[in-house]
């Protein structure tokens, strides 16, 4: 008996092993819809609109692209490892008469292509957000809006959050914007009266909060007032140790390893001109968004290190709804 046994085990093809195997994989995440109220809240603070590509990674049954399909004509793609779900999401797609703009694949989300995504959301767990985070920075573009019912990304803050309110439970809604990579050394010019100005500077990043310094005619110059959204970039350099040099207030857009836009060059009489400027990274000097290792800058005396939390990190806007 146990002969036959081996052998009908020999004789089993290969690939329906594998099959055997994918189906009792666990799932990363167990399957808890999420509340109407809070898929609505998620839609609003992402500002989803009909111009919007909206992927749902972990879709379960369909619901948050089917609601913004229904209330904003947005397309939108949901992935799901589940096939149940997968079944489930399709058939509420039809149901809502929607499913012209959904579509549904079942899928690993670590093995998925959602580079297109202009708005992605999230309702995992922290552990898988964590493992998926390279993913999304790597995929997506500067200005894809994130959002994710109940758990966050550890460093990465969120850029704003929201707390809804059911029945005394609540719910958190996290939402970041994904922010060009500008760390690196960079050269840049700006063309003034036909002659030009060349300058070089050395950002380094931790996510939305750059810190950096400007050598402009050799002089070291700590950059002030950086904010950074998606692709665009803005600063302030002015050197606190010569006040005969103006103050210049950049803004740009950035782009790969690219930067342009203008500089008002303010002097110290008020007087002001706006020249065009741009300037390229040097080959190699960027480092990841996500990096654990984040070089503190020291900054000036009077103001002490930066860090992701003081200094460079915007507030965070914690709002509140309450659903009756």
């Amino acid at each position: 008996m146990k002969h036959r046994l081996w052998l009908f085990l020999f004789m089993i093809p290969a690939s329906l092993c594998g099959q055997i195997s994918l189906q009792e994989r666990p799932f990363d995440v167990p399957y808890v819809p999420t509340k109407p109220e809070v898929v609505a809240a998620m839609l609003r603070m992402a500002q989803v609109t009909k111009n919007d590509v909206l992927y749902d990674l972990g879709c379960g049954d369909g619901r948050i692209v089917i609601t913004a399909a229904q209330l904003y004509g947005t397309r939108g793609i949901g992935i799901d490892i589940d096939p149940e779900r997968i079944r489930e999401s399709r058939e509420n797609a039809a149901a809502a008469k929607v499913d012209h703009l959904v579509k549904f694949i079942e899928q690993d989300l670590f093995e998925s292509d959602f580079h297109e995504a202009s708005v992605v959301s999230l309702y995992l767990l922290t552990s898988v957000n964590l493992r998926l985070r390279p993913i999304l920075l790597r995929q997506l573009r500067p200005g894809t809006r994130i959002v994710s019912h109940n758990y966050a990304m550890d460093t990465w803050k969120p850029d704003d959050s929201t707390v809804v309110m059911i029945n005394d439970q609540s719910h958190s809604v996290y939402f970041w914007v994904v922010p060009a990579n500008i760390s690196g050394i960079w050269k840049g010019a700006w063309a003034d009266g036909g002659q030009a100005t060349d300058f070089s500077l050395k950002m380094e990043q931790h996510f939305q909060w750059p810190t950096g310094t400007m050598i402009l005619g050799g002089k070291e110059i700590w950059l002030s007032g950086i904010r950074l959204s998606g692709d665009r970039f803005e600063f302030t350099a002015k050197s606190e140790e010569d006040a005969s040099l103006p103050r210049l207030v950049f803004t740009a857009r950035a782009s790969g390893d690219e930067m342009k836009g203008s500089v008002e060059i303010i002097r110290p009489d008020g007087r002001s001109t706006r020249r065009s400027w741009k300037a390229k990274r040097e080959l190699r000097s960027a480092k990841a968004l996500d990096a654990e290792e984040w070089e503190e800058s020291p900054g000036p005396p009077h103001l002490g290190s930066l860090s992701p939390t003081i200094g460079s990190c915007p507030p965070l806007g914690l709002g509140r709804l309450r659903i009756p």
